[in-house]
């Protein structure tokens, strides 16, 4: 398994070193034969594997996009200069014909078609050389009314550093032209955004399913590669290639909450029909019924599931699922459903788009886990845990399991008491996937907070509690540089994360 070329949350270099890419493509496949194959005889039941005859309609992809009355970028562009990674920003418009179907009782299935007209933000390497031939593709949030990644905020910096290409896809009607707070692409800037349409959210899957097949055929209605997923193709070119060329060998999808719910409708209907995707990261959801005998699940969640989220993205505190066959559950202690890095990333886009001010972006400030007294603690509070670091360590054992059948390892549950997470002594979460801040303690991390549900809120410790764990400030880093090191042998922390976590508790006063 791959991991960072060099350190995370630092400035990007361009000397980068991607390792030369090899062709895994008939290796993925058919280590996923065999994996799924194995999954279907422990579970008694056949597996539907990468390679169904149902064929996905290749949309019309027109860009890249440009121009426009706001800010002349994508909404929701990145708000670092992705050249200095060696990659380019570009935004799709993608059109077709999308299909529902509904069973009505007493008449049986019958299939709704509409035309839509959407948008898909993509990054992807400069140079052909750099890409590693996996492409994360990710369904938008919409909760806050907007267009929102968390994926690809919590992880561009490994995903970026190490090849892959990535997609941010407007799956839904509120993001395109149906906001209640009028933030929708065609409201914020019609004169770049008016010609998109959404014909309603029962039609997501598969505007979702013809995203990545714009990806996996490069744009056109036809391929010569024999693969699967072009057979329905009427040979017609259906426009530009949204990865200029890449050749695209494995599909991560990805979404969180809302967007985790939708990985999982996904899963259990359209992915069933038709494969198209290799591998699923759902995260921040609690309704984990899904199959585990079709394609590699890893699926990621806060503490904040775990006891209970009830805002319709569904609860595990009656218990969470054991992990089987191609399903893995990550619970992650001390996190909590949104974190102080993925607000100041949202603030950061926000700012820019809707409030006319420089989006500003500080990875130092935005990555603190409470070891620095300049986060702000206070009012609606935040929860400073570093959750990026298990968003990183959950895409690259994905793309490992689906490439070559190197399973990820298990995390402990979270330990449960009464429909809560026991804590510890000092308040956090006990059991559960451990990442050093969480071990070797400053602060306690709550995933919930009283006042503003989905943030927690983060109580850094008084000195004497400092003082009495830390004496010294070579004792904090020496503790802490212990628990990163038995992060990475379990594969739950990438070692450059390993390494930036050590470097904060270096630059930190904690001990001193």
């Amino acid at each position: 398994m791959s991991d960072d070329i060099s350190g995370s949350d630092r400035t990007a270099s361009s000397d980068r070193s991607i390792e030369t890419r090899r062709d895994r493509g008939f290796c993925r496949r058919a280590v996923l034969g065999s994996v799924t194959g194995l999954a279907a005889a422990s579970v008694g039941s056949t597996a539907v594997s990468a390679q169904s005859d149902s064929a996905v309609s290749s949309p019309t992809v027109e860009g890249p996009i440009e121009g426009g009355s706001q800010t002349g970028l994508p909404q929701g562009a990145a708000v670092f200069d992705v050249s200095s990674y060696g990659y380019a920003e570009s935004e799709y418009f993608i059109s077709g014909t999308a299909t529902h179907e509904d069973d009505i009782s007493g008449f049986g299935w019958f299939t709704d078609e509409a035309e839509y007209t959407t948008r898909m933000v993509v990054y992807r390497p400069d140079d052909p050389a750099d890409f590693n031939g996996t492409v994360l593709v990710e369904w938008l949030n919409v909760s806050t009314q907007v267009d929102a990644p968390v994926a690809w905020p919590n992880a561009y910096d490994h995903l970026l550093r190490n090849g892959y290409a990535v997609a941010l896809v407007s799956a839904q009607k509120v993001g395109v032209d149906d906001s209640s707070e009028d933030m929708d692409l065609v409201t914020w800037d019609p004169e770049r955004y008016g010609d998109l349409t959404h014909p309603g959210d029962e039609y997501a899957l598969d505007i979702f399913s013809q995203a990545i097949q714009a990806l996996r055929t490069g744009g056109e209605g036809s391929s010569d590669d024999g693969y699967w997923w072009t057979d329905g193709s009427d040979g017609s070119d259906s426009g530009t290639d949204p990865l200029d060329g890449l050749d695209v060998e494995t599909v991560l999808a990805t979404g969180q909450s809302q967007s985790g719910l939708y990985m999982r409708n996904y899963l259990n209907d359209a992915q069933a029909e038709h494969g198209l995707v290799d591998g699923f990261l759902p995260a921040g959801s609690g309704l984990t019924d899904v199959p585990d005998d079709l394609v590699p699940v890893l699926w990621l969640n806060s503490e904040d599931e775990a006891i209970g989220l009830d805002l319709g993205f569904g609860s595990i505190s009656d218990g969470p699922r054991e992990d089987s066959g191609l399903f893995k559950l990550w619970e992650v202690a001390g996190a909590s459903h949104v974190n102080n890095w993925l607000s100041a990333w949202s603030a950061a886009v926000s700012a820019r788009d809707h409030g006319a001010e420089p989006a500003t972006w500080n990875e130092t400030t935005a990555g603190h886990y409470g070891q620095q007294e300049d986060g702000a603690f206070g009012e609606c509070g935040r929860n400073y845990f570093p959750m990026r670091y298990a968003y990183r360590a959950a895409i690259e054992h994905l793309r490992a399991w689906v490439e070559d059948g190197t399973e990820p390892p298990s995390a402990p549950r979270l330990e449960r008491e009464d429909d809560t997470v026991r804590t510890d002594e000092y308040g956090n979460a006990l059991g559960g996937l451990r990442l050093p801040p969480i071990d070797v303690p400053v602060a306690t991390y709550d995933a919930r907070n009283s006042d503003c549900t989905l943030t927690g809120q983060t109580q850094p410790f008084d000195d004497a509690t400092l003082a009495d764990l830390y004496p010294t400030h070579d004792d904090y880093v020496a503790e802490l540089q212990a628990a990163a090191d038995a992060a990475v042998d379990r594969g739950h922390l990438l070692s450059a994360d390993a390494e930036a976590l050590v470097q904060r508790a270096a630059a930190s006063s904690i001990g001193e």
